[in-house]
């Protein structure tokens, strides 16, 4: 018959676990709920989270500004640069980075400038986490070949991805030491990654066959699958039931089930459940907390069993927070000592025995007497059950306040301290939760701040597992500042001349806080002059005067307008531009008629075509190019209809006329004019002035 053993370390870590169990308890506190990346490295989960409406971004610049957004922190952690940018965007933010994570991340910032050395996975998210937090040099090093190409360093911070084996932390660091002067070590290898690396190690060292279960981009699966598959060769990587090597079960294997910190529980029962049905496979795993591997090697005889089994017959059967009834063997000033039939006597200690914790035991009870508890924990580490008289007390009271409270009502509690995601305070006596996104309408990078203030909240969830309260700040903040705009809506009217300053610059506009409540400035409200972005005109933290130009309480809108406090372009234009005055311009645009000069920003005058110069042209292009800059005088001012006529022919001398010519024709018709004299006076015929031809000529050629 074959064996199947369950890996005690399978399946999610405590951040991995804590980060599912949260999600999951805030749907539905939140319009919008986008985690930055994977939440983990399991599609199946993240596929169940779709459903659930949750939805992942690795853009926040893609995530709509709609109102009740938060973005998730996975466990991995995220850069500085992440944090600043969800605060920018105005979004609130579900911090879940895991503990050990924070740990490199404040150590990092703590080393100041001092160059980082990460020992891991270059593109792994949480790698890129940790150097966003680095203030000086940052090395990632993912093997002791790359730790070679390093620059020698004088001093340097060596931290670890959490999920490494010891194996490459060893040998990377031989190598930094070489090339370093002094180096400061952080082994920040997470301890529940040891255990189950070396759970995974041994189970594979005795194993036939082990089955690595996890997501294909789960680092810590992948590292589990390489440990496994060098101490035995049938080692297989599997996501999902589908590929689980069914064919290769044989008879006297011992198969092994070893999963990442992203496989969830239901996964790892469906490969057991499915390998368990092959046949002449056996189930042999125990569920209870204290399941160790034995060795194949060492087995106890039947008579052994049998009497064990007798033994075990005779004890009861306990576990957590089971209540049970006892009676009380040995009392001291400090504990009670009950017997409750198990195998182990119950211990209750003074300080578990009363609500306050302040009683002497020997002052409520005597032996003999019997007494009802709960149960804390199977084994103190001494082999006794430890028991709770305290948390039966609380039960009850709990279950009396929680049935009278009011969630609607408005609760005062003093802060006493911060804890990762949120403070603690006291409501009656109980814990209670206040989550940093409940604290205050915005983002808060201290929570310390809050520490001993008295804050007015109200109740979001009784957490009836861990008796504790989940208070809400920011419902009591919200209603106020709801009450607060409304008053103010209803002082705003339009037309109103307000003082605000700009908090915000998109690519539409300007957002304006006006008095506790944001206008939007629209981009084509800014100027006159048109332009290309907000930012040409103004900055975030600018204190202007704008006019109101709309108000609508019901959406909670007020348009605004500021190039409404200053004259138009063309109603200056009969002061400033007069008929005859000479202008500069530019010319910016050219048609068949002349050509449109620019004289300011949104103010253009006409060149007709017949003023550009002082001949006759065909096209405006043979004397004018856009771009060019021009002198003209002013013919005409119409501001009604926005025109004005220029003239640059006016500013160039005209022409002098033929003068010259007139005279030359006056000359050559002196020169060639002659006077006939009267007949009486005349002296000469006209055959002088022709030749006399020779008579012979003339009859030769006769």
């Amino acid at each position: 018959m074959s064996r199947i053993v369950v890996a005690k370390n399978a399946g999610f870590c405590f951040g991995v676990a804590r980060a599912v169990d949260t999600v999951n308890e805030t749907v539905g506190k939140f319009d919008h709920i986008y985690t930055y990346g994977e939440l983990i490295h399991n599609k199946d989960v993240i596929a169940d989270l779709e459903k659930k409406g949750i939805r992942v971004t690795e853009d926040l610049d893609a995530v709509p500004r709609d109102q009740s957004t938060v973005i998730v922190i996975r466990s991995h952690g995220v850069s500085k640069a992440v944090y600043d940018k969800i605060r920018e965007r105005g979004f609130d933010v579900l911090d879940l980075t895991c503990p050990f994570v924070a740990r490199i991340h404040k150590r990092v910032i703590e080393a100041g400038d001092t160059p980082v050395v990460i020992i891991g996975t270059e593109n792994h998210p949480e790698v890129a986490g940790i150097k966003g937090w680095a203030q000086g040099e940052v090395y990632v090093a993912g093997s002791a070949e790359e730790a070679k190409k390093l620059p020698r360093l004088e001093h340097a911070l060596v931290v670890a991805q959490t999920t490494i084996t010891h194996k490459l932390w060893d040998e990377v660091v031989e190598v930094l030491n070489e090339r370093s002067e002094t180096l400061d070590l952080f082994n920040s290898i997470c301890d529940t990654t040891q255990k189950r690396q070396k759970e995974a190690v041994e189970l594979a060292q005795v194993s036939d066959i082990v089955l690595v279960v996890g997501g294909r981009h789960s680092s810590n699966t992948e590292k589990l699958y390489q440990l496994c598959k060098s101490h035995c060769e049938k080692t297989y990587y599997i996501d999902n039931i589908a590929q689980l090597p069914l064919e290769k079960v044989t008879n006297h294997v011992i198969i092994s089930i070893v999963a990442g910190a992203s496989t969830p529980d239901w996964l790892i029962r469906e490969v057991k459940t499915l390998m368990s049905d092959v046949e002449k496979v056996v189930d042999t795993t125990q569920d209870t907390e204290e399941q160790e591997v034995v060795s194949t090697e060492q087995e106890q005889s039947q008579a052994n069993e049998d009497f064990m089994a007798e033994i075990e017959k005779s004890f009861v059967y306990i576990k957590r927070g089971q209540i049970v009834t006892g009676t009380v063997v040995q009392i001291s000033d400090s504990e009670i000592c009950v017997n409750i039939g198990y195998k182990s006597d119950g211990i209750i200690k003074k300080e578990n025995l009363t609500a306050a914790g302040d009683e002497n035991p020997m002052d409520l009870f005597k032996v003999g007497d019997e007494i009802e508890a709960e149960v804390v924990t199977l084994n103190d580490g001494e082999g006794n059950v430890v028991l709770s008289r305290k948390s039966i007390e609380s039960k009850l009271k709990w279950k009396e306040l929680v049935e009278s409270l009011d969630e609607s009502a408005v609760y005062t509690v003093k802060v006493d301290k911060v804890v990762k995601g949120g403070v603690l305070a006291k409501l009656d006596g109980y814990d209670a939760f206040i989550p940093a996104s409940q604290l205050s309408l915005r983002y808060v990078e201290d929570l310390s701040e809050f520490v001993g203030q008295d804050l007015e909240v109200n109740i979001i969830e009784a957490d009836k597992r861990q008796r504790r309260f989940v208070l809400s700040h920011k419902n009591i903040l919200k209603a106020q500042a709801e009450e607060q705009e409304k008053k103010l809506y209803d002082t705003f009217k339009k037309g109103d001349k307000v003082t605000g300053k700009v908090k915000r610059l998109t690519d539409f506009g300007a957002f304006v806080d006006i008095g506790g409540v944001d206008g939007l400035l629209h981009i084509t409200d800014i100027s006159w002059v048109k332009i290309k972005h907000p930012s040409d005109v103004l900055k975030v933290g600018d204190d202007i005067e704008v006019q109101i130009l709309n108000v609508d309480p019901e959406k909670k809108r007020i348009s605004l307008g500021l190039k409404q406090l200053s004259p138009k372009p063309w109603d200056l234009v009969p002061e400033k531009y007069l008929v005859g005055d000479t202008v500069e311009g530019t010319v910016v645009r050219i048609m068949p008629f002349g050509a449109f000069v620019s004289l300011e920003p949104t103010i253009d005058g006409l060149v007709h075509i017949s003023q550009v110069t002082n001949r006759r042209l065909e096209k405006v292009e043979e004397e004018l190019r856009i771009g060019d800059k021009v002198t003209a005088k002013i013919m005409e001012v119409n501001p009604a209809k926005k025109r004005i006529s220029l003239s640059i022919r006016a500013l160039m001398d005209e022409p002098e006329k033929p003068v010259k010519q007139e005279t030359d024709s006056k000359q050559k018709e002196e020169r060639f004019h002659y006077e006939i004299p009267p007949v009486e006076e005349a002296t000469s015929s006209l055959a002088d002035f022709f030749p006399k031809m020779d008579t012979d000529d003339s009859q030769d050629e006769e």
